[in-house]
């Protein structure tokens, strides 16, 4: 990792992160110091498990992690409801640690280095971060720990926190890979931190396998297409020409793509993976030896869940990645609302409008939504409200979730639920726009446009191309529409990746500093701002607005997400 003495932004959202963790986990402990609803389940097997009982609670439907961490933590923490709990501010403030050095190793990806291996890998060097860097990266981590679905969770013996950190060490493992194949240290790394993300969280295999294989495979074919041969197709038959005779992946950035992008992406890719499958499997290697493991596991255990199976069994539901949408807008509003805010600057002073440039509150270049990614997304939209629409009785039973109002509104009228959809693509247009290529070099980009293989190592590793945008959501849609329950921390692992990956930042394809002369972006610190103000909302909400139910007199419920 960075320097950690070095590093005085670091260390100062760490201090922060832990300082909040901390009041958090202290008010809770002094208003609800006895375990509650799911904890009632968590705290008395982790408390089996430190007396070195292993009975099993068949209500417990996820692997032993948590309780394995609170084992091992037991000598330093103790095993109290309050000593376990403190436990997730550990992690929370790790996760921090862990979202900072993953945004400084996808810095260093996207320098542009003279040296560029063979397989397409750099070598990692501090040196290859400016220093001026530290300050956004660190307040980005902050932001991410601060996330209020899993902020909240922090002082609360959930399996949420330490589950999302695994994932995040699975991430950070993938990344430091300097070889395309990757070395057998690296390759036992990658499957030992899988496995130990999948003690916490069945579904953590889509994101330490799933994920990294796709990027692998994106990589090592842009990296062995043949050299010369990557001008940009004109037309899809032209590309899979191409594709078959040179092994070349058109990609580019995200705010380029259009329809025939995507079709255009997924076919050169199978494609090439055709020509060259052997070096697919080998590349791979590690995530498969995931899979295999993780497929062996299901077979032996007749499902996915421990426990109570019948309470929990999947189920097709794909509206699931539409709800999504609305979620991470709502989140990172300050992030994703800048094409509605330079369509308001245009209204504004010259000045004032090169302010918020300056500051990065409207920059960047916003197209018009293409037409016929559009028309799929509304159809699709449509038939799934129509056909898929599943209201858990869970979500209908328990006034306690936030979700439930949601859903009582959804219900108050038929009509109300396709009403949603235009909101849904709204939310969508605005998000994938936060993460695609935003720059002050215009040359640069038209150049990566015009080749389908990346012209340089910076762009080659660039997040927010099409395949990076594709495989986020591949793998989303398979961690989420198996679920037929909506709540919120489903959703924490796919905003905290495409967090990671949103430039917030100019991001100069040129070793020159932006033309505005500033480095800092001003919507972090309003990002901080609006998590804080949800996370007190909710604190306050949960601590000090409790109800009571007609059947359970006496006994106070409190909100949560």
């Amino acid at each position: 990792m960075s320097s950690f003495l070095q590093d005085w932004p670091l260390q100062a959202v760490l201090l922060v992160a832990l300082c909040l963790s901390l009041t958090w986990h202290n008010l809770i402990s002094g208003n609800v110091p006895n375990p509650y609803l799911d904890e009632f389940f968590h705290v008395p097997q982790a408390q089996k498990y430190c007396e070195g009982d292993y009975t099993w609670d068949p209500k417990i439907t996820t692997p032993p992690g948590l309780y394995l961490v609170a084992k091992f933590a037991n000598p330093v923490f103790g095993c109290s409801t309050a000593s376990l709990r403190a436990l997730n501010v550990l992690a929370s403030v790790l996760l921090c640690l862990s979202s900072y050095d993953i945004l400084r190793l996808l810095r260093i990806r996207n320098v542009k280095s003279r040296d560029v291996p063979v397989d397409g890998r750099q070598s990692y060097n501090k040196k290859d971060t400016s220093d001026s860097t530290a300050v956004p990266d660190a307040n980005t981590a902050l932001n991410i720990a601060l996330f209020p679905p899993l902020f909240f969770f922090s002082a609360l013996f959930y399996t949420d926190v330490w589950s999302t950190l695994m994932v995040l060490l699975s991430y950070n493992v993938f990344l430091r890979k300097k070889t395309a194949y990757g070395s057998p240290f690296e390759i036992i790394s990658a499957v030992v931190v899988g496995l130990v993300a999948l003690l916490f969280r069945q579904t953590n295999i889509f994101w330490v396998a799933v994920f990294p294989a796709g990027l692998e495979v994106i990589n090592t074919l842009k990296a062995e297409a043949s050299l010369g041969k990557t001008s940009h197709a004109t037309n899809i038959v032209e590309a899979v020409q191409r594709g078959w005779k040179y092994g070349v992946v058109q990609d580019c950035a995200v705010q380029e793509a259009a329809f025939q992008d995507y079709a255009i992406l997924l076919l050169t890719v199978a494609i090439a993976v055709i020509r060259k499958p052997l070096s697919i499997i080998r590349t791979t290697l590690p995530y498969l030896m995931l899979l295999a493991l993780f497929a062996s596991f299901v077979i032996w255990n007749g499902s996915v869940v421990l426990g109570d199976k019948s309470a929990h069994t999947a189920t097709i539901h794909l509206p699931q990645m539409l709800y999504i949408w609305p979620y991470i807008t709502f989140f990172s509003a300050p992030l994703v609302a800048g094409p509605l805010l330079q369509a308001a600057s245009r209204h504004l002073p010259l000045q004032i409008r090169t302010s918020m440039e300056k500051i990065h509150l409207a920059y960047g270049t916003y197209g018009l939504p293409d037409a016929a990614l559009s028309g799929i997304f509304i159809l699709v939209a449509v038939g799934a409200v129509h056909w898929n629409t599943i209201i858990h009785p869970y979500t209908l039973a328990d006034n306690r979730h936030y979700v439930f109002y949601v859903f009582r509104i959804f219900r108050q009228h038929p009509a109300i639920k396709y009403l949603a959809i235009p909101v849904y693509y709204t939310c969508a247009w605005l998000v994938t726009n936060a993460i695609g290529v935003q720059s002050n070099d215009q040359p640069a980009l038209k150049e990566q446009r015009k080749n389908g293989h990346p012209t340089s190592a910076e762009t080659r590793y660039l997040p927010c191309q099409v395949s990076f945008l594709t495989i986020w959501l591949v793998t989303t849609t398979l961690s989420v529409v198996t679920a037929p329950l909506v709540e919120p921390r489903y959703f924490i692992l796919p905003w905290i990746i495409w967090r990671l990956n949103v430039q917030t930042a100019p991001a100069s394809l040129s070793r020159q500093r932006p033309s505005n002369g500033n480095r800092y972006d001003v919507r972090l610190g309003l990002e901080t701002l609006w998590l804080l103000a949800i996370n007190i909302t909710i604190a306050h909400t949960f601590l000090y607005r409790g109800f009571t139910w007609p059947d359970e007199p006496g006994k106070v419920q409190r909100f949560l997400w």
